[in-house]
């Protein structure tokens, strides 16, 4: 009797996780494209902003102007408006063959999407990491919006935005620092080059990572591989993780592979420890920051801090 529950309750399980809606049914679509003004060596620009915040993308877009540089704008997907239905879609659903132990965060219809924090061990049930936000979500859903049509463009490199940038030398180095990278590693070698060396704190130290975050369904192949910081050229180093997505240049395979592990495995944990994630993923960041991000800056990932 206990075995056929068991089996009965896998199966059960297995159609939920089977019927489980993709992350891309919730891409948001570009739009219209401006041309913008690209860097030598990179396709198109991006930056994010949501409606809600057009102050915020005025005085980037004013920062960028002054550098003959213009990025499209696009209209972030805002993660508190998101249903609940789309919230218990984009997560993980439990499985018995997963995980359990760590800490995660659901939103469930009873509670009328207040997040409710527990160990995740519930079959059936859609899980984030521990804490994470709908605004977090928002911005999951932004990036990978933005991969999608930069891949379905066809194009070979990128750069995406935040609109919480600070500028600290002239972007056009960019194309010299792409130049660099190609010639240290191969066309082929990178996949993303982040325009920093590390991210801020809001008490204006550094911010590095050396390690992964815990996913129920998902454990990478070589654990070791996080703590990589190595110099490979006098103004470029190759990494294994880091925080922040304010300011990433991504090449075609980049957007695949975060694309692909997406599609794969759901979204749970926030996007800055996700990137790092699939286990071919390349990493690279300068050493000297190009453009990097605002100490403090204005954020509604954790709350919707804007006027409604």
């Amino acid at each position: 009797m206990r075995i056929s529950f068991f089996f009965i309750t896998l199966f059960s399980s297995l159609l939920t996780f089977l019927a489980q809606a993709s992350v891309a049914d919730y891409f948001k679509g570009v739009g219209d494209k401006e041309t913008s003004s690209c860097i030598s060596g990179i396709d198109f620009i991006y930056m994010i902003n949501l409606d809600e915040r057009p102050e915020k993308y005025r005085a980037c877009r004013e920062k960028l102007e002054a550098f003959a540089i213009s990025a499209h704008r696009f209209s972030a997907v805002n993660g508190w408006q998101l249903s609940l239905e789309a919230l218990n879609e984009l997560g993980v659903t439990f499985g018995p063959w997963m995980q359990s132990g760590g800490w995660g965060t659901s939103y469930l219809p009873q509670d009328r999407g207040t997040p409710c924090h527990e160990v995740v061990q519930t079959i059936g049930r859609n899980y984030f990491s521990h804490c994470m936000s709908r605004g977090a979500v928002g911005i999951v859903l932004s990036h990978l919006s933005i991969l999608q049509d930069a891949y379905d463009a066809g194009y070979n490199t990128i750069w995406i935005m935040e609109d919480d940038i600070e500028i600290v030398r002239d972007p056009h180095l960019l194309s010299e620092l792409i130049q660099e990278l190609d010639a240290a590693v191969g066309k082929e070698g990178w996949d993303v080059l982040f325009t920093d060396q590390d991210t801020w704190g809001n008490n204006g130290s550094r911010i590095p990572c050396a390690a992964y975050a815990w996913r129920p369904n998902f454990s990478p192949a070589n654990p070791h591989r996080f703590t990589e910081k190595r110099i490979i050229t006098p103004h470029l180093r190759r990494i294994g993780s880091r925080y922040g997505a304010y300011s990433m240049i991504l090449r075609r395979s980049g957007m695949r592979k975060i694309l692909k592990f997406f599609k794969q495995y759901q979204i749970f944990l926030p996007y800055d420890m996700e990137y790092t994630q699939p286990d071919d993923i390349q990493l690279y960041t300068v050493l000297d920051d190009v453009v990097t991000t605002q100490i403090n800056a204005i954020s509604d990932n954790g709350a919707p801090n804007y006027e409604k």
